[in-house]
């Protein structure tokens, strides 16, 4: 379980260093995320255009206040404080729910208490 969680841990730390070459590590090929305001992101190949072009999210920094682990599934609360690419400042909370298959996470759901981002 300490795997799974370090795997999360892992994921924020990147997204949060602007280091996508480890955040699309955490993730497998087949990945699918789900996000409100999008369609659901199917594939790494879409998963990484995501990452690289149309997340609105210019810089900031996730703060991680629960992580609930039980096998295949993280559940990961927290919130997130940054800046837009448009230059507006942003602030939600939020809760994602990842499924893994070994080390690798298939799925992750996103919800937001706030802005969605």
């Amino acid at each position: 379980m300490e795997e799974l969680e370090e795997l999360v841990r892992k994921y924020y730390d990147a997204v949060d260093g602007n280091d996508l070459e480890t955040l699309f590590s955490v993730f497998s090929e087949d990945i699918v995320y789900e996000r409100p305001g999008y369609s659901p992101i199917k594939g790494m190949k879409d998963f990484k255009d995501f990452y690289r072009n149309n997340r609105i999210i210019k810089n900031g920094k996730h703060t991680l206040s629960n992580i609930i682990v039980h096998k295949p599934y993280v559940i990961v609360e927290g919130q997130f404080k940054g800046t837009l690419k448009d230059g507006r400042e942003s602030y939600t909370k939020f809760v994602d729910v990842y499924t893994f298959d070994g080390k690798k996470a298939i799925k992750r759901h996103t919800y937001f208490d706030g802005q969605n981002v």
